[in-house]
Parts: C-alpha cells; structure tokens; sequence
C-alpha cells in the first residue's frame, strides 16, 4: 500500500525545509557571536580583535564578545574553535603561526587545517627585536658582539615554534651567536622579564611595546619590514642594520569552522571588511606598523596554503620538531 504522503506533499514538505533554512540563514545572526583570540589581552591580536568587535557588532546587529583562549602556541585555541558548530557563531582570530607554522612542527596535532574555513586576511605587521635597556647596546650588532662575548647562551623570550622563535633562529644562522629560548604566557610576561632582566631580548609585534619604548622601559633595536614604522621613526630597519632576511613578516586572519553556509560567510566577510575600512582603526594600526588588508575567502585560502609550504621549507632546513 501507497503512503499516504505523496511525492507531491513530500516535495512540498521539502522545499518548506530548504526555505525555513535559507530563512534562518538570512536571519543570521540571532544571538552572540564569540570572536575567539589565541593569544592574551594587551597583546597585538587583542588590541586588533577589541578595535573590530564593536564595528562588527553594528554592522550585525549583535554582540561580538572577545574570548582570550592561550597556550600551546595557539593550538588551544585552534582546538577549541574546531570543536564548535559551523553556524557563524564562534569565529577564530589568529597568526599565521597556527596554519602555516604548527602543522609542521607537530605530527598528531589535535586539530586539522582543513577543520577551518579562511575567512579574511585582518592585518599584516611588523616585528621588531626588542631588548633589555640595561644591557650595553643600541644597535642590533652591538648585540650580536655581547651575545658572541657571554659564556653561555644568551636567553631570549620565545615560545618555540612561533615566529619570535623562528626570527631567534634566523639571526642564529646569520650570525653564529648561541641563544636560550625562554618560554613564556603572552606578551606582558615577556616585558616584565625584560624589565627585569630574565631575558636579554625577545621578537614581538610592536603595538603592545610603543610607550615602553618611547619610556625607555625596552630597547627597540630594528623592525622587519621593508621601511620604519611611524610610532618608532628612531628604529631602523633589519636591513638598514645591516641585517637583511632575519625576520619574516606576519599577518592576523579570521578563520571559522569548516561549513559555514555560504550566505553567513558572505555576512561575515562583507562586516569584517567594513571593520577594516574604519579609518581610526586603520589610522592606529598604520602608525604601529601594521597594515589592515581584507581579502575574499578564496584569496586567503591560497594565501594561507602558500605560506605554509615556505614555512615549512625554512623549518626543515633548521630541523625543528616538536612531536
């Protein structure tokens, strides 16, 4: 015997269901979005998710909370986020570190690069190699001479893997100097251990350092980009310190859980977009040496995916491996 539902009814019933969804989808959001950051607040991700959250919650109509989620060199966070539904509502901001950086250092990790789908590019920054003012430099190869001159390795702030660890490794190769590599819990920690002279020096980003430089609490000795940033105009270049290719560059991306509906994505990448366009927001970044530059999903996955083939290149050539 025939069921009473036809193919017509059951035609109808579905396309109801295909339209209630697409209904909820527009609709998108209804509640709270969680911007998940790996890295600790004052850093130079928190000042970037803090300045965007409230543009983005006026462009969606709801609150845009920032979630600080550290450790591990952000597989934390990374985890955590690939644990969460795709449905737009639990977003991740972070460094190129995680996706270009990580999947070659570790072989089980508990996450997957292709758990997440890239959203935009946020920024692209600058490091800069800060020291203990204390110490009897001023210039990078006045440091690289009292490294060369300890008897033991010279400690630096630097959670191996990250690209401060990376960069130490660079100028370790350029120069011959020995260094101790620090660990520590976000970008406070690694001031106060300069300050007080645990460590010698440490790669950062340069936001969460400009009054402690322009206070003389920690020496800037150069940047990586190509041209000196507008905070810091005494600092010169690694180039212009007669350095060239110690640092790589660096960049901040939103990224969510893989399966996001096409229509949320399109939402999220045409807010976050008008977040970057703020010009206060862009105005304060250039200043510290960071770029604000969006991208459309497809670009920054290629970006993404070519990156971390370099990456990986440079970190087989020093033999790095964490697991």
């Amino acid at each position: 015997m025939r069921h009473p539902i036809g193919r017509r009814a059951l035609g109808g019933l579905t396309a109801g269901m295909l339209a209630s969804r697409a209904g909820a989808q527009e609709a998108w959001p209804t509640r709270p979005i969680r911007l998940v950051v790996a890295f600790t607040a004052a850093s130079e991700p928190d000042i970037l998710a803090r300045a965007l959250a409230p543009v983005l919650q006026a462009q969606l109509g709801q609150p845009v909370v920032v979630d600080n989620r550290i450790g591990a060199a952000s597989v934390v966070a990374a985890e955590h986020v690939s644990q969460q539904k795709p449905d737009g509502y639990t977003l991740l901001l972070t460094s190129s570190s995680t996706f270009c950086v990580t999947p070659h250092l570790f072989a089980n990790l508990p996450f997957r690069v292709e758990q997440f789908q890239p959203l935009t590019l946020l920024m692209r920054g600058q490091l800069a190699l800060f020291c203990d003012p204390k110490l009897p430099v001023r210039t990078v190869a006045e440091l690289v001479a009292y490294a060369r001159a300890l008897p033991q390795p010279m400690p630096y702030a630097a959670n191996v893997g990250l690209l401060a660890h990376l960069s130490g490794e660079r100028l370790k190769q350029a120069t011959g100097i020995e260094l101790l590599d620090v660990s520590y819990r976000g970008t406070p920690a690694a001031q106060q251990m300069m300050m007080r002279s645990d460590v010698a020096m440490t790669f950062d980003g340069v936001a969460s350092y400009i009054a402690l430089v322009r206070n003389g609490d920690i020496r800037a000795l150069a940047v990586t980009g190509d041209h000196r940033i507008a905070a810091l105009p005494e600092v010169p270049t690694f180039a212009e310190a007669g350095f060239p290719g110690i640092a790589q560059p660096y960049w901040y991306g939103l990224f969510a859980p893989a399966g996001v509906p096409d229509p949320v994505v399109r939402k999220l990448v045409r807010a976050t977009h008008v977040a970057l366009a703020e010009a206060r927001l862009g105005e304060q970044m250039l200043a510290q040496g960071a770029e604000l530059r969006g991208n459309q999903p497809a670009e920054f996955s290629a970006m993404v995916a070519a990156e971390r083939g370099r990456w990986g290149e440079l970190i087989r050539s020093i033999g790095l491996r964490l697991g």
